[in-house]
C-alpha cells in the first residue's frame, strides 16, 4: 500500500513538473526579452502635490504594498542617488537613480547582478512619470522595464508575477492618490 502512495506522488510530482515546463515553453514568447509592465492614474491634484509625494523615495516603504518592508537611502541626493529597498523575508536589493527631473520625472534601475539578488530578473528598472491634465489634476505613469535571466522557466513566473504585480501596484497608486488628493484638500481648505 505504502509502495502504491508513493508510486502516485512520484507519479504527481512527475506531471506537475512536466505540466510546468510545458507551461513555461508556451509563455517563452512572452518572457524573452525585455518586457513592460506599465500603470497610470489620474490624481485629483496638482502636479507639484503628487510630485512631493512620490519624489519622496525613502518613505515608499511607507505606502507600497507588502513587498517593501524598509527602504534606506544610502547614498546622495537625486541623479545618483542609491537606496537598499529590504522584503519582509530579510532579501534586499540595490537601487540607482538613472533620471532625476524635479517635478517631472525619476528612474532607477535595480543591480539585479549581485549574487544574492533575490528575483530570477536579469535586469529591471522603473520611472516615475507626473504629467498636469489639468491644474487640479495629474496623470501618474509608471513604467517598469524588466527582463528574465531565464525566459523558458520565467514563462510560469510571468503570468504568476503580473497578478502580483498589479495588486502591488494599484495598493501604491490607491495610497499615492489618497495622500495627494487629501494635501490638496488641505490646500483648498487654508485658501
Amino acid at each position: 500500500m505504502t509502495r502504491k502512495i508513493l508510486k502516485g506522488l512520484a507519479l504527481f510530482l512527475v506531471l506537475d513538473i512536466v505540466l510546468l515546463l510545458i507551461y513555461g515553453f508556451v509563455q517563452y514568447p512572452k518572457a524573452k526579452g525585455e518586457q513592460h509592465f506599465v500603470a497610470e492614474r489620474i490624481i485629483y491634484a496638482p502636479k507639484d502635490h503628487v510630485w512631493e509625494i512620490i519624489a519622496d523615495v525613502g518613505n515608499y516603504h511607507e505606502v507600497t504594498a507588502s513587498n517593501i518592508h524598509h527602504v534606506e537611502i544610502v547614498e546622495g541626493q537625486g541623479l545618483g542617488m542609491k537606496r537598499v529597498c529590504s522584503a519582509p523575508d530579510g532579501s534586499s536589493w540595490e537601487e540607482t537613480c538613472t533620471v532625476w527631473k524635479p517635478g517631472k520625472e525619476f528612474q532607477f534601475k535595480v543591480d539585479t547582478q549581485k549574487e544574492d539578488y533575490p528575483f530570477p530578473l536579469k535586469s529591471l528598472s522603473g520611472s516615475w512619470i507626473v504629467e498636469t491634465v489639468s491644474p487640479l489634476q495629474t496623470r501618474l505613469l509608471l513604467d517598469f522595464t524588466y527582463e528574465f535571466k531565464s525566459p523558458f522557466l520565467s514563462g510560469y513566473f510571468l503570468s504568476l508575477g503580473m497578478k502580483q504585480a498589479k495588486r502591488d501596484t494599484e495598493y501604491l497608486l490607491d495610497n499615492w492618490q489618497r495622500l495627494a488628493e487629501s494635501k490638496s484638500q488641505i490646500s483648498k481648505s487654508t485658501l
